[in-house]
């Protein structure tokens, strides 16, 4: 921690009540100047909550504010802003068809005196001080399209520290990070703490919080379950405070036993993406994939489900699919639950009822193709038990759910359709531990019914502590082929990498 630790930030007593439930149960958190202070807690644990009473979203909390030496009361967000707090969603907020120095100087705009036209020299050399500022390389003038997820968050570092932030709030920034990215970005926020900034940082990826984090605050339920040094706790300290008990081994035993193939793919390539892939999946399988991210892993499993267009051979029971496309695959038994829960897993403004039915209406339709509302609720609750989807509420819009509870949702779709192969793209994305332990034992279990299991995840040891057989993709290729029980996170990251293992 840098020697400017006054403090920053001081909230105390907040309370936040939803439809009279309270969320926020007389919350103390507070945040010095030169350091990185950790928020965690389980989904639904109140930590958005908290973080939006800060930004300015809510307006009707409880409690009292202590902000840069003032006691204030933050309204809206825009005085959130012009105080110095500036919130980095894992969602970013960058426009992608304006350029990096537009984005950094959206809203403070200067026109020329006479013409009132947008003054673009001006923009440019603004938006290059902070960048010079700050020691990132990026180009005023490129495009934000153009850049990787790592640096469109500089972008929006960038604009924040520009409008003279003194807070800066990191939600869930590595949740779509691949590890080179991530070490850079660990290395920005260091930088910025030492700076003099002050910043929260929330992530559901423990392993992370000593290599980044000072203090760490838990949530539990609405409240605090402690604040402790990180040098003073072990993951398994922080894992007892999230869930108010010990976890356990959070990886299940190995039980499933690989039966004969499925699916078989062969020369499977999309010019300039991926070229050549060849493998087999088993029943009773889970086959890894590991790569970069951009290394092409997502866009493989998308061609096999019929998601983007790909030439090649894909064999479903001995049987090719000439014209793939997701609802053929679907009806053949072939299931995808995709990266992205939000733009792509879920229909956003509707409820869990819907959400969860959507893939099976057909079957759940009577003879004449008119719809029981009563099976269609029966069959959801069904499916909120299995899958534990917190809170039950049938008719919750979807979108209000944790994004924990929102994956579960997710994956209770695919199940409701009792596909033969389930592809689990990112399956553990921005969820917190318990579901974690969850979803791994789901997987495990569905391998043991003899379903054949794709996975794919940036956490490396998710891989490697499940996956029977490992396919290595790197830079569009299939490079290598590896069994679990010849590798382990480093090496396996080296053979992603391309880089020597001696």
């Amino acid at each position: 921690m840098s020697s400017n630790d006054c403090e920053i930030l001081r909230m105390q007593d907040i309370v936040k009540e939803f439809s009279g439930t309270r969320v926020l149960d007389e919350v103390d958190f507070d945040v010095r100047g030169g350091e990185i202070h950790a928020l965690i807690g389980e989904n639904g644990a109140g930590k958005s909550t908290l973080m939006n009473v800060l930004a300015g979203r809510f307006d009707d909390y409880g409690g009292s504010i202590r902000f840069d030496g003032r006691d204030v009361r933050i309204c809206n967000p825009h005085q959130a802003r012009d105080m110095g707090i500036a919130v980095i969603y894992q969602e970013l907020s960058v426009l992608p068809n304006f350029t990096v120095a537009e984005n950094i100087m959206l809203g403070d705009e200067k026109a020329r005196h006479w013409t009132r036209k947008m003054d673009r020299a001006s923009i440019s050399d603004e938006a290059s001080k902070a960048i010079k500022y700050l020691r990132f390389d990026l180009d005023p003038d490129e495009p934000v399209s153009r850049l990787s997820k790592a640096r469109q968050c500089l972008v929006e570092i960038a604009s924040a520290v520009r409008r003279n932030a003194k807070l800066l709030v990191f939600d869930e920034p590595t949740a779509s990070l691949g590890s080179e990215d991530i070490d850079k970005l660990f290395q920005v926020i260091k930088d910025l703490r030492y700076k003099g900034l002050a910043i929260v940082y929330i992530s559901h990826r423990l392993g992370e919080l000593p290599q980044i984090a000072d203090r760490v605050t838990v949530l539990r339920d609405g409240k605090v379950a402690g604040t402790k040094s990180i040098n003073e706790c072990e993951i398994s300290d922080l894992t007892r405070m999230m869930l108010g008990h010990d976890l356990g081994e959070i990886f299940p035993q190995k039980t499933n036993h690989p039966g004969k193939t499925i699916l078989k793919i062969n020369g499977l390539s999309s010019p300039g993406i991926f070229e050549n892939i060849s493998f087999e999946l088993r029943e009773g399988e889970i086959l890894g994939i590991a790569g970069l991210v951009g290394s092409g892993r997502t866009e493989i499993v998308r061609a096999i489900f019929g998601a983007d267009k790909a030439c090649g051979e894909v064999e479903f029971r001995g049987k090719p699919i000439p014209v793939r496309s997701p609802n053929l695959c679907c009806a053949m038994g072939i299931g995808m639950v995709p990266e992205n829960r939000k733009l792509e897993g879920n229909i956003t403004g509707r409820p869990v009822c819907e959400n969860l039915n959507i893939s099976i209406l057909e079957r759940l339709s009577g003879a004449f193709g008119f719809q029981s509302q009563r099976r269609l609720a029966n069959h959801a609750r069904c499916m909120i038990e299995r899958m534990s989807v917190d809170p039950p509420d049938l008719k919750m819009e979807i979108q209000s759910l944790s994004g924990g509870n929102q994956q579960k949702v997710v994956v209770g779709r695919w199940l409701a359709v009792d596909s033969n192969v389930i592809i689990f793209d990112e399956p553990t994305q921005g969820i917190d531990i318990g579901t974690k332990a969850q979803m791994y034992r789901l997987i495990m279990d569905l391998a043991c019914e003899g379903k054949a299991i794709i996975l794919i995840s940036s956490e490396l040891i998710e891989i490697t502590k499940l996956a029977d057989r490992i396919l290595v993709i790197r830079n569009g290729r299939l490079v290598r082929e590896m069994p679990e029980t010849e590798t382990d996170e480093d090496k396996l990251f080296a053979e992603c990498a391309g880089k020597d293992k001696g």
